[in-house]
């Protein structure tokens, strides 16, 4: 009795375990067959990759500069107000310097007693060589403008394009982007130098001729200068990296040196009318009187003096710009060396810190689009990078390079101090095959992608090479699909 019913016991456990089994395999098996992995696709299409670092900097003008008197005193005049533009060599201020004006004034009255002697007939012959000296430098000068404007015309804008607008370009080859950057902004600077050469010769009341030939002198050291860079690059040129032939290259050299040698001879013109000035000019200085050399030379230096006495109780602009300061008053009194005026460049700059992680992808000429708090994101403020510096500032413990950008196009909205949001494209890809990076897996080094199958249910591993990845989270693909290829990007 007993056997059997464990016998039956045994049968119904048995049965129950047997249940058991099969609702356990069947749920496996329904969840197997409803848990095939589900996954999201995107097509490989036509599109731009573009690179982007984006960093935020602040905005201060491209070059300021803060004015203060020599010595101290009284504001008799303040010629400017804040916001007014000002050119160089502008009056700003002046004190009260009518003790210097007066001192100036006796220390020329006792030049002009100690240079007479000298009979009316001689005085005459005298001062006619110191004007035929002084018409000769005037035209050195116009005359040494000419010779210059034909020898950068003729022998030396030849290798540029748009040599004479404000976007100069050199067309030869150049070691570096720097080296092209750097001689594009000498010769617009050589450019602005002809425009202040002819302006002095057309200036009313004319420039006095030895200041007049000072400031010829200068004019053609910048333009020398120029040339001579220009010419090291026309004869470093090479056959295999400029791309020319050799006679072209002999050319180019001989092009370049015959601008040089005109360059040269009308530095020599300006030099000789000069020396000659300078000549007839100490010849009438000892002719005056029959007073010494020495006394009459003594009284000029003390003439000198008084001049630099006067001039230093006035204030000129050393840039063309805007005033931003100007705090004294008229009747106030200033300490010698005490900042009451300001004057800024109208041109902006942008300094950013850049990661070290980011820094290797920016160049010098890379472009930005750049945003101001001040007007929000819609308002683009194109800039340009123009210099990152080579060592490191660590801040908060990351290394950042200092980059420098400067606004493409003036514009009166900017003001020194804004936050500015710069996203510079650093590289660009255009009408390339681009896929989202996250669809890119990296398997021991090997780029691939997931190709959905034409079922739409599964995909085929392929390996891919890839391009530039864009800062948007697509990277370009070299090869491996075609247009309108689609891959997972996402699987569950």
């Amino acid at each position: 009795m007993k056997r059997s019913r464990w016998h039956h016991l045994k049968n119904k456990w048995l049965i129950t375990a047997v249940v058991v089994i099969l609702v356990i395999v069947s749920i496996a098996y329904a969840r197997r067959g409803n848990g095939k992995p589900t996954f999201e696709v995107a097509t490989a299409s036509i599109s731009n990759v573009l690179q982007k670092v984006s960093v935020t900097g602040t905005i201060s003008p491209a070059s300021k500069s803060s004015l203060s008197f020599k010595k101290g005193g009284v504001i008799s005049n303040v010629y400017v107000k804040v916001g007014d533009p000002v050119k160089r060599g502008q009056l700003i201020a002046s004190l009260d310097t009518a003790s210097d004006q007066a001192a100036l004034n006796a220390a020329m009255a006792t030049l002009a007693d100690t240079a007479r002697g000298l009979t009316p007939e001689e005085l005459a012959v005298q001062k006619t060589a110191l004007q035929n000296a002084e018409e000769d430098v005037i035209n050195a000068a116009h005359d040494g403008l000419s010779k210059v404007q034909s020898a950068l015309f003729s022998y030396t804008d030849i290798f540029y394009t748009n040599a004479q607008s404000v976007n100069p370009t050199i067309a030869i080859h150049t070691d570096s982007v720097q080296v092209q950057l750097a001689m594009n902004q000498k010769r617009l600077e050589v450019s602005h130098v002809l425009d202040l050469w002819a302006a002095d010769l057309s200036v009313t009341p004319p420039l006095k001729p030895a200041e007049l030939i000072s400031r010829v002198r200068g004019y053609q050291s910048t333009i020398k200068n120029f040339m001579t860079d220009l010419s090291v690059i026309v004869n470093n040129l090479n056959t295999s990296s400029s791309g020319l032939t050799q006679t072209a290259i002999n050319s180019s050299i001989a092009t370049m040196n015959t601008g040089l040698t005109n360059m040269n001879t009308a530095i020599s013109s300006a030099t000789s009318a000069e020396a000659a000035l300078a000549s007839a000019q100490s010849s009438y200085n000892l002719k005056l009187a029959g007073n010494s050399s020495e006394s009459i030379a003594a009284q000029t230096a003390r003439v000198a003096e008084a001049r630099a006495q006067l001039s230093s109780g006035m204030i000129y602009s050393p840039i063309d710009g805007i005033v931003t300061k100007a705090d004294p008053n008229v009747g106030e009194y200033i300490s010698p060396g005490q900042t009451g005026f300001a004057v800024q460049n109208s041109n902006f700059k942008v300094e950013a810190r850049v990661p070290e992680a980011d820094i290797a992808k920016i160049s010098i000429g890379n472009l930005a689009s750049t945003t101001l708090d001040a007007y929000g994101s819609r308002v683009d403020f194109p800039a340009q990078v123009i210099s990152v510096d080579p060592a490191e500032t660590v801040l908060e413990g990351v290394p950042t390079y200092k980059v420098t950008l400067i606004f493409t196009a003036p514009d009166s909205r900017i003001r020194s101090g804004m936050t500015a949001n710069l996203e510079i494209l650093t590289a660009e890809k255009t009408n390339v095959l681009a896929v989202p990076y996250r669809a890119v897996l990296d398997e021991n080094g090997v780029k691939t992608v997931r190709k959905l199958n034409p079922d739409g249910k599964d995909w085929t591993v392929i390996p891919v090479v890839t391009g530039l990845r864009g800062s948007d989270g697509t990277i370009e693909i070299v090869s491996g699909l075609s247009v309108g290829d689609k891959v997972v990007t996402y699987m569950k």
